[in-house]
């Protein structure tokens, strides 16, 4: 799914984004969780207390497509016997992603233009004092806002779309 497709669907699923929720998902798009998993043992531990903590709602969607191939596999939809698959889905995404600046900043280009286009809740010009702030910062990974965090309780691993069909076939 293309980036700009991922962000329409994003914005009708979770009307309440605001940009940071929308930066975050770009971010994932292009550099998947962010982070190098070193000790697969410890994500595990923590996706399993992430998942007893999660509400669990079989009629949610599994995978939730985030453009550049990547998605956002859900803890709610998730059962329980696929938990340790999903770390070793997430560990290997994490490990293999190599995103770069340059492509991030058009991917960030795409958000604007959905966003001019009246996609989300949020304004452009609320999307450009974001994007200003975050530019000063260095463009690091960023958490979910207080409004969307506490509307949606996101629960949830990034991956390789490949990678979660191999390890889920």
């Amino acid at each position: 799914m293309e980036l700009k497709d991922a962000l329409l669907l994003h914005a009708k699923m979770y009307p309440r984004m605001q940009p940071a929720d929308a930066v975050k998902l770009v971010y994932q798009s292009e550099f998947g969780g962010g982070h190098m998993i070193k000790s697969p043992e410890a994500a595990l531990i923590r996706l399993r207390s992430e998942y007893s903590a999660a509400e669990h709602d079989a009629a949610q969607p599994l995978m939730i497509p985030i453009g550049g191939g990547m998605a956002r596999v859900q803890l709610k939809a998730l059962n329980e016997s696929g938990v340790a698959r999903l770390n070793e889905a997430f560990v290997e995404t994490a490990n293999a992603s190599k995103g770069t600046l340059t492509e991030f900043l058009k991917k960030l280009d795409v958000l604007r233009r959905v966003t001019a286009q009246g996609a989300f809740a949020f304004q452009p010009e609320e999307l450009e004092k974001y994007l200003s702030e975050y530019k000063k910062q260095g463009y690091p990974a960023v958490s979910h806002s207080e409004e969307y965090s506490k509307a949606y309780l996101p629960a949830y691993r990034v991956v390789k779309e490949s990678i979660f069909r191999e390890k889920f076939k």
